[in-house]
């Protein structure tokens, strides 16, 4: 709890991060991490394959862009700086144990922003008690075009914390509204992931599992009402072994990558 503490205290972050509780989610997941890293050791492995093979598909060189780099559990970090010229590692904040990792790589850029667009609005209308805005704009990566992009365990999670924030300061929303809100932000994660880069690809968790052994107990959809097409790899995370979460259940996500987010984008219904 010390560690947690000081990392909470001492951690450089947004204020509106901070108001929509990313930074006590990341710290969270840290612990998280530390205490089940055995468990999620095949979806790291897993993970680390999927990325790259993912940038095995485009030329080496030029820029690339990590969308929800994290922690960077998930990302092999050291093959991106030795294949492309430049790095970005884009997420709403960045620990200090990432900044150091980061700066041991000349290539390496770190960015702080918040890839949905969503945030300010939203804090807008919540402190106005306005209805939940209906646009968003994704933000501008300024500098030479983006080779290859990959979005990391982020398209399921977007919606989440924004929805705490709505519960807590607006309980009275429709739920219609917000899934719509939510199904917004994903669908606006996949156009902007596929417009600021020449090849992207995405990996996210599709559905939680709750278990009983390997009996399942309970399967709930992750992405919001987005209809995606079959992954070209799957796999399976025990993101929290009991009693992690639940005393005598596991809960284990299953995981989907794509190499191509353009087919997914075309695959899915028009809004």
């Amino acid at each position: 709890m010390l560690r947690e503490a000081f990392q909470y205290l001492t951690t450089p972050c947004d204020p509106l991060a901070r108001r929509f509780g990313y930074l006590a989610e990341t710290v969270a997941l840290g612990a998280r991490y530390r205490r089940q890293r055995r468990a999620w050791a095949p979806h790291v492995a897993a993970c680390h394959r999927f990325v790259e093979q993912a940038m095995q598909r485009v030329a080496p060189g030029g820029r690339a862009l990590v969308a929800g780099s994290g922690l960077l559990i998930e990302i092999p970090l050291e093959s991106l700086s030795t294949r492309f010229d430049e790095v970005l590692l884009v997420d709403v904040l960045h620990t200090r144990a990432v900044r150091r990792r980061a700066a041991a790589l000349a290539n390496v850029r770190l960015l702080e922003l918040d890839v949905s667009g969503a945030l300010a609005p939203l804090a807008a209308a919540l402190d106005r008690h306005a209805p939940l805005p209906t646009a968003f704009t994704p933000p501008v990566v300024e500098g030479a075009p983006v080779r290859f992009a990959v979005s990391c365990n982020l398209l399921s999670q977007l919606p989440l914390l924004p929805l705490e924030a709505v519960e807590r300061h607006a309980p009275g929303t429709p739920d219609t509204d917000r899934l719509a809100f939510a199904h917004r932000m994903v669908r606006g994660h996949l156009d902007w992931l596929g417009a600021v880069a020449e090849r992207s690809a995405l990996f996210t968790d599709v559905d939680s599992r709750w278990l009983n052994g390997e009996r399942v107990l309970e399967i709930e959809e992750s992405t919001w009402g987005l209809a995606l097409p079959a992954p070209d790899l799957s796999w399976l995370w025990d993101i929290a072994p009991a009693p992690e979460q639940d005393r005598r259940r596991d809960l284990r996500h299953s995981v989907g990558g794509w190499f191509d987010v353009h087919a997914v984008t075309s695959a899915i219904a028009p809004c």
